[in-house]
């Protein structure tokens, strides 16, 4: 009788554990599909991302050959858009056009920076720009088309 009674319990004790087994089980594979799915949300939105980038990088490209864009203002734009698309492209060896026009603007301050600015610091600045974007033009179209070129050959 007592066998049956240590038996009986063994059963249960080993129903217990396969059952709670079984919820560890479900738990991890909950699991498992939600960081799946979460992976794949990621790798979706940072491809729109970089589709993002790429499509601006073209716009700009295409306006400033169409002289829509002034050339500082693409080099600037152009070079942080590459800069985060493919930074192994964002080489100033291999654009050295955009990658000038971008140097020599980068520090340039913008918006209500530039509104504080004397007046003679900024026709300095402006002046110095509009200099580098007339010795650069064409370096700039000529880096902006094998850019376009080349990202719509990969893309």
């Amino acid at each position: 009788m007592m066998w049956y009674v240590l038996f009986g319990l063994g059963v249960l004790v080993v129903a217990g554990l396969a059952f709670y087994l079984g919820q560890i089980l479900f738990q991890l594979r909950a699991q498992q599909q939600r960081q799946q799915q979460s992976l794949l949300d990621h790798q979706q939105k940072q491809a729109k991302h970089q589709q993002y980038l790429l499509d601006s990088i073209l716009l700009i490209g295409k306006a400033t050959l169409e002289q829509q864009c002034e050339l500082s203002e693409a080099a600037l734009r152009i070079w942080v858009l590459l800069d985060n698309l493919q930074p192994d492209l964002a080489q100033s060896s291999r654009w050295p056009g955009l990658f000038a026009m971008y140097d020599c603007v980068k520090a340039m301050p913008t918006h209500d920076a530039r509104k504080e600015l004397d007046k003679k610091e900024l026709r300095r600045q402006d002046h110095l720009r509009q200099q580098t974007e007339i010795q650069l033009k064409d370096a700039i179209e000529t880096d902006i088309r094998g850019l376009l070129d080349l990202l719509q050959q990969r893309h």
